[in-house]
């Protein structure tokens, strides 16, 4: 049990007491100087001999003892005591004067902090005891009296370092010439003196009489289990960094386990002289560890811990997060997709891009390159087999699900056909000199408009960025605040190099503050900025609820009209005159209306022969990429399937998909007017939801349904005579003008009236 310092006395426990502060002192001035916190003067004086005594009787014992064996071995006549205490006094001369003189300039605590009086005061004094001890030996020619010099070093050193922590740096100061100038000229009998005390100076301060203890851990294979022994575990003190030492640090980790870890973390924030080679060790433990997942999407939560800086390997560390982390969400949507022809494309990818990632870190610094790419194999492996898997799965697969009827259409992964037309204008608008006038992108309900904003990117010029804005998300809707807040983050994500906004904007006027700025940034990068503001009715709806303030209207005006850089198109399902809580007519006079119409002919061919021709999954020319024969879908059947959808976006979607969920349940690989017509009987069923609400529910003028009910027993029927129901349903685009009457344009549509309207 080791006894306080204050409460140190003779008994045996005491001397071993003593000793153990004494060590500490050496190894770990801070804490020992944490302990002396609180003693009064008095107190530290009496702890000083405590201390001291003990290690001045066993120094001694110790000096008799080396040169009593040195001399038996020698064949010499032993020496009397008194020529030995002469010795070990004059090492003493010479080891207080030098610990005093050079002990100084850090007993002062300028240059290395609080424990800088201990440090140098023991390291000096050892030096200029070796030194010394060196010194006496060679002059007179007395092997025994090196040691004697060493452990009287390490006694001086020992008191000037308990002197500067008891006392205070200013004892050195006071004796700071005196020292000097008597350990000097006590030995200072030729040049040779001067140049073994700077040696061993060095030697001492930066503690590499430790080194052939750092080379035998170094050269050892496993070391992890003896890491305590090494200086750097117990003696902070070690000034200069010990080349090797992440190795030995990985190794300990890698035996240790959690406190192997919390070893390498002290290091980092306690240790600036280890602190690179521990941050080397970090970054092999974290690498090894990426390289050990049996899921490539958890890479990005390991490297996101990575350490960063600014030079040397450090520096580099930040790019491989960002590449690691985009193979990691590629994995992720591999996880998220079931449909095996799109998996194996996903699964190359992912492969590819790994391979990639190999061959571009080997610029990098060690121990990234190493490491990495030894992870990178792992990864390798399990993108192959995962690959390899998903080919078997395709070849099986009978016929690749690609349609979707629902959701907007994510291009990459589900049947989409651009709308040139429509593209075409909106760039016409958007890249105007003068600037665009705003849009008003209008379309029915279910006619691809959600989709078509979804997708602008790669159909408009490069220096075009879009931002989309859904007013169906609670985050625009719900309040002012909120809109302003989530179209000033949109806009700051896609604007890089723009800095962000500090605070969001609490008022229409900070808000067109920023649109400013954002135009002046716009401006001065040759880019422009397209706001695409979606389902824009429900603006409509929240100023007369009183949520948004009509002055949004006016904001919104005066943007268009002075902020030529940024584009806004509201796009929705209604004309712009059928909203009736403000004025959009007077806000937008100038917005120029775009309608989304229905499908062509030649895009719903390419919608069925092509579904994936711009996904960015597969090269333009790879033969891999899912595509059907006009034959596929029966002879006459792509024109059968376009006539009795009118065109209409979703509901082709709708049949295809039906389609080939009938071909791939029956197991039948070929399509017939059979096939077709059953499809169209469940697509009426599964599509029950869309035809209620665009046939009865969008019905708001009295008389309009009955007039489009009785289509169940008639192919065509004159106009309404009602003005209101004539305008209403011309605007739905559910009618066809046939001789002089009305006819259902969507053949589909009758089907759902006749069997479940």
């Amino acid at each position: 049990m080791i006894v306080p310092l204050n409460k140190i006395g003779f008994s045996r426990e005491g001397h071993k007491s003593a000793l153990w502060w004494l060590g500490l002192l050496y190894r770990r001035p801070k804490e020992f100087r944490e302990s002396l916190e609180g003693l009064s003067l008095r107190e530290s004086i009496f702890v000083f001999f405590k201390i001291l005594l003990p290690f001045l009787t066993y120094s001694i014992l110790f000096v008799i003892l080396v040169r009593a064996l040195i001399y038996g071995i020698t064949q010499k006549t032993l020496p009397s005591i008194i020529d030995i205490l002469f010795i070990y006094i004059k090492s003493i001369a010479v080891g207080i004067g030098g610990g005093i003189a050079f002990g100084i300039g850090f007993g002062i605590r300028i240059s290395i902090g609080i424990a800088g009086g201990i440090v140098s005061g023991i390291a000096l004094g050892i030096a200029l005891g070796i030194a010394s001890g060196i010194f006496l030996g060679i002059v007179g020619g007395i092997g025994s009296e090196i040691v004697g010099g060493i452990s009287l070093g390490i006694f001086s050193g020992i008191v000037f370092g308990l002197i500067g922590e008891l006392i205070g740096g200013i004892a050195y100061g006071l004796a700071f010439g005196f020292g000097g100038g008597i350990s000097i000229g006590f030995n200072a009998t030729d040049s040779s003196t001067v140049i073994v005390y700077g040696i061993c100076n060095i030697i001492s301060i930066f503690r590499i009489y430790y080194y052939p203890m750092h080379l035998f851990f170094v050269l050892q294979c496993a070391v992890g289990r003896r890491y305590r022994f090494h200086p750097v575990a117990w003696d902070d003190m070690c000034f200069i960094p010990f080349p090797g030492l992440d190795r030995i640090l990985v190794s300990h980790a890698e035996y240790a386990g959690v406190s192997g870890r919390k070893e390498i973390e002290r290091l980092i924030s306690h240790y600036p002289s280890q602190r690179k080679q521990a941050l080397r060790a970090k970054i092999i433990l974290m690498a090894r560890e990426a390289g050990n997942v049996n899921d490539i999407s958890l890479l990005s939560n390991i490297v996101s811990q990575l350490p960063k800086g600014e030079k040397g390997f450090l520096k580099e560390t930040q790019e491989i997060m960002e590449k690691v982390k985009e193979i990691s969400n590629l994995q992720t949507r591999i996880n998220t997709i079931n449909r095996a022809i799109l998996r194996e494309p996903l699964a190359r990818l992912l492969y590819k891009e790994i391979e990639n990632f190999q061959h571009w870190i080997g610029g990098f610094h060690e121990p990234l390159v190493s490491e990495f790419r030894k992870a990178a194999d792992t990864w390798l492996k399990i993108a192959k087999q995962q690959w390899e898997e998903a080919k078997v799965v395709m070849i099986k697969e009978p016929t690749p699900q690609v349609f979707r009827a629902g959701d907007p259409v994510d291009r990459n992964n589900e049947a989409f056909v651009p709308r040139y037309t429509v593209m075409g204008d909106l760039e016409k608008q958007v890249m105007l000199g003068t600037g665009c006038p705003g849009i008003v992108l209008y379309g029915r309900r279910r006619m691809g408009k959600s989709t078509l904003l979804r997708n602008l990117s790669g159909f408009l010029p490069g220096n075009v960025i879009t931002v989309y804005l859904s007013m169906q998300n609670p985050e625009t809707f719900t309040s002012l605040e909120y809109l302003m807040q989530k179209i000033t983050e949109d806009i700051d994500k896609v604007l890089s190099g723009k800095e962000s906004v500090a605070k969001v904007p609490s008022d229409l006027k900070d808000f067109f503050k920023y649109l400013f700025d954002c135009n002046c940034y716009l401006e001065k990068n040759d880019k422009r900025l397209l706001l695409a503001v979606d389902e824009y009715e429900n603006i409509d709806i929240k100023i007369g609820q009183n949520v948004f303030p009509e002055d949004l209207l006016a904001t919104l005006r005066e943007s268009i009209q002075s902020h030529r850089r940024i584009t806004w198109i509201f796009s929705g399902g209604h004309e712009i005159s059928e909203l009736s809580h403000a004025p959009w007519t007077s806000y937008l006079v100038s917005a120029r209306t775009i309608e989304v119409p229905m499908f062509t002919l030649n895009e719903t061919k390419v919608l069925l022969t092509e579904p994936l021709k711009y996904s960015d999954l597969w090269n333009n020319d790879n033969l891999g990429r899912p595509h059907f024969e006009e034959i596929f879908w029966g002879e006459g059947g792509i024109e059968r399937i376009h006539r009795e959808a009118g065109g209409w976006p979703h509901l082709l979607q709708l049949i295809a998909e039906t389609i080939v969920d009938l071909m791939n349940e029956e197991d039948t690989h070929h399509v017939d007017s059979n096939l077709i017509e059953r499809a169209l009987d469940k697509s009426i069923v599964s599509g029950h939801n869309v035809l209620y609400e665009l046939i009865k529910r969008e019905c708001i003028f009295h008389g309009e349904w009955e007039y489009l009910s009785a289509f169940r027993q008639k192919d065509v029927q004159p106009f309404p005579e009602d003005e209101n129901v004539y305008n209403s349903i011309r605007r739905r685009l559910l009618i066809e003008e046939d001789n002089g009457q009305w006819r259902l344009r969507v053949p589909l549509m009758k089907r759902w009236l006749q069997k479940r309207g």
